[in-house]
């Protein structure tokens, strides 16, 4: 099975996700809750970002998974023909 390459721009997510905290921590700090929404917004846009990087690589596992039963499956049959032949 052959690792996925991630997409820098994805990866991105992570980032979010710690500049949004550094923001929401400094926001509450200072008392300023425009930064604080800011960073919180931030956060969630990372989590979305990495929610989707998740996803494509389980929809990857699922094609490679696919594509391995299918090579299986005519295995099987040819198996099966040279049998009966």
């Amino acid at each position: 099975m052959q690792i996925p390459r991630i997409d820098p721009k994805n990866a991105a997510g992570l980032a979010d996700k710690i500049v949004g905290l550094g923001k929401e921590i400094v926001g509450t700090l200072a008392g300023n809750d425009r930064l604080t929404k800011a960073g919180q917004v931030q956060q969630d846009k990372g989590t979305e970002r990495l929610k989707a990087i998740e996803a494509e690589v389980e929809a990857q596992t699922h094609k490679a998974r696919a594509k391995s039963a299918e090579a299986a499956q005519k295995s099987a049959q040819n198996t099966k023909e040279k049998v009966n032949s």
